[in-house]
């Protein structure tokens, strides 16, 4: 099968198997979940299955405590209190690896679950495919790289050469990859036509059943997809909740809630004052292919790219902010990592780092406490380091 690629989390799993008695891999439905947890073992549940849910609801866990383990168990949070059984059978037998749950919803918000799983469990979150990762090439740590190089060179020009000898994916696949995203039952369709009704079933799954296990709500289908098209189509400055609740006359605090239940399913992730979507395909698919701004197209494939490598190699060690001023200046990747020098990156929709990237850079290091490594990704096809001694990097060189 096409979509049956390496996952770049599955060393991660493994990783964790080796301490914790529970793996919580979560992630937006149809990421991939459940195929990657099922190649690491073969003694699997799934609670899609009525019948096995309707066994659980009634206290009947024989086939939990019979199976082989690891167990995988897909879907964990439609029945909440399956978390207070794993409890008792984890701390019965005291060894790591046990039971590997799915969950397409971010179930540790619910106290109960939450208490039940405290100290039990290790949290992984699975991404959609990556660039890199959707054409099976090794996953790449830019930050890192950057930091390393820039810490290990005299001379910042052999940072450059070293970046420029790295086998570089074309700027065409990565704005293919921009409409298709990485959702694995998706984006490998080649029939574009296939792919967008699998997105609209998609869609209506996640927003007609997946999200009434969240909140209770009678807003209308059409209202509900309404509000992540304005987000979708919202090019560089993402609008505000009231913004977004005139646009769809619905009001503000109903349009917080359906923000976070829209967070809590994986569809959308907070990033500060705004949201960003957790697969590119389908705020393609919602207007954002639409948007005539390559800024805005960059900041997207550049955003998506850098959370998954941080994610990925960096766990829970790290922040990404956005900086800005009343004046003007933007700077929308701030990347502290644990132990490093902080990085900032500016995106430039140039073929060079132009003087307003370069100063904004300058004014962002001049204002902050500790080293400050400095970046412009733009569009052009080679790589230099600026007289301020700013890295001007392909923005496709970081795949």
């Amino acid at each position: 099968m096409p979509h049956l690629r390496s996952r770049y989390l599955d060393i991660s799993i493994r990783e964790d198997m080796k301490w914790s008695p529970i793996v919580s891999v979560l992630g937006m439905r149809q990421v991939g979940k459940s195929t990657l947890l099922r190649q690491i073992s073969s003694s699997y549940l799934t609670l899609d299955h009525d019948e096995l849910l309707n066994q659980f609801s009634t206290g009947n866990w024989s086939q939990i405590e019979k199976a082989i383990r690891p167990l995988v168990i897909d879907e964990a949070q439609k029945c909440p209190g399956l978390f207070d059984r794993l409890k008792l059978l984890v701390d019965e037998k005291g060894r790591p690896g046990q039971f590997l749950l799915t969950g397409s919803v971010r179930f540790l918000s619910k106290k109960q679950i939450r208490e039940s799983l405290t100290g039990r469990t290790s949290l992984l979150e699975l991404l959609p495919l990556t660039l890199s990762e959707s054409h099976s090439k090794p996953l790449f740590d830019f930050p890192k790289f950057i930091v390393n190089s820039h810490q290990d060179f005299k001379n910042k020009k052999n940072v450059i050469e070293a970046l420029a000898t790295r086998r570089h994916l074309k700027v065409s696949e990565v704005e293919h990859y921009l409409r298709v995203g990485g959702l694995p039952g998706i984006c490998f369709k080649r029939n574009l036509e296939i792919q967008s009704r699998m997105r609209d079933a998609h869609l209506e799954t996640l927003l007609f059943r997946e999200l009434q296990m969240i909140l209770e709500t009678k807003v209308p289908f059409i209202k509900l997809k309404s509000i992540l098209q304005v987000l979708a189509q919202s090019s560089i400055q993402t609008p505000s909740a009231s913004h977004i609740a005139r646009s769809v006359q619905l009001s503000t605090p109903t349009v917080l809630n359906l923000l976070s239940a829209f967070e809590a399913l994986f569809l959308i992730r907070s990033r500060g004052q705004s949201w960003a979507f957790t697969d590119l395909g389908l705020s393609s698919h919602l207007g954002a292919a639409r948007v005539e701004n390559d800024l805005f197209h960059m900041e997207r494939f550049v955003y998506q790219e850098l959370y998954a490598q941080l994610t990925y190699c960096h766990r829970s060690r790290f922040q990404m902010e956005c900086y800005s001023t009343r004046g003007g200046i933007r700077i929308p990747f701030i990347l502290k990592v644990e132990g490093a020098p902080t990085i900032a990156i500016s995106v430039d929709p140039t073929l060079g780092a132009t003087e307003k990237s370069l100063k904004g850079l300058t004014y962002f290091q001049k204002r902050s406490p500790g080293p400050i490594i400095s970046v412009v990704l733009h569009r052009g096809t080679t790589g230099y380091v600026s007289s301020l001694g700013t890295y001007c990097i392909p923005y496709h060189w970081i795949s």
